[in-house]
């Protein structure tokens, strides 16, 4: 069996942790080597030297005091995901056994490293997002900041399963602002003000690296109607 972990800083609490990883519809989609999920079945795809391993499971999700474990269960092997939780630190542990077992330290790695980072980035996305009142693809966000604005594309990402959209919004005071998701990238920003002027950011970023300067001197500081229109 191979075994590789990762260890992140995650000052949240097991609460907040366990609401993101009780949802694995939601967050599977950002796990490395990730490919599709249909029903019950999880298809990850992974590129070792000149092959391209294709492994399908079954996933199961089993919870207990501070930790979470999947478990992936297909023809050819076991994949086992835990978390575990100690103080302010989780630690992401991915073990393999099975097909191509001894190919398969580096792609553990990281498949560990990856699924610790998106995990904690939605975690950050949760509690620090703007309030958000947000169904059937409307709501209401409340004081957008250039600091809190990355955590909101994070939130409505996790929350669509990683499908590709456009945030569309109006505020109290007529600015318009667009944002466009395609792929898990942040692709472009758009707001427009009262008086006309139009401030378009071209970007090609991973949406779990989106941070506030993408934001920087944009008039973002306002409550905000929204729309979600996928794409």
């Amino acid at each position: 069996m191979k075994i590789r972990s990762c260890e992140v800083e995650l000052p949240h609490s097991w609460n907040s942790l366990q609401v993101i990883i009780s949802e694995p519809e939601k967050t599977l989609p950002f796990f490395p080597y990730f490919e599709s999920l249909e029903g019950e079945t999880v298809r990850f795809r992974v590129p070792r030297f000149i092959f391209d391993f294709g492994y399908e499971f079954k996933l199961a999700l089993g919870f207990r005091k501070n930790g979470a474990v999947y478990t992936f269960t297909g023809e050819k092997g076991v994949l086992t995901v835990t978390f575990e939780m100690a103080e302010r630190r989780l630690r992401v542990t991915a073990s393999w056994s099975g097909f191509g077992e001894l190919l398969m330290g580096k792609p553990l790695q990281i498949f560990a490293e990856g699924i610790a980072e998106a995990i904690r980035d939605f975690c950050t996305a949760r509690s620090t997002c703007p309030v958000l009142e947000f169904g059937d693809g409307a709501g209401v966000v409340h004081h957008v900041t250039p600091e809190s604005a990355p955590a909101l594309v994070k939130r409505i990402v996790w929350e669509l399963k990683g499908e590709d959209f456009v945030i569309e919004g109006i505020s109290e005071n007529g600015i318009r602002l667009s944002a466009t998701v395609r792929d898990g990238k942040l692709l472009k920003l758009t707001v427009r003000e009262q008086n006309g002027k139009e401030t378009v950011v071209e970007a090609d970023v991973p949406v779990l690296e989106v941070g506030p300067e993408l934001f920087e001197g944009l008039p973002l500081n306002e409550k905000f109607k929204i729309t979600v229109r996928r794409i």
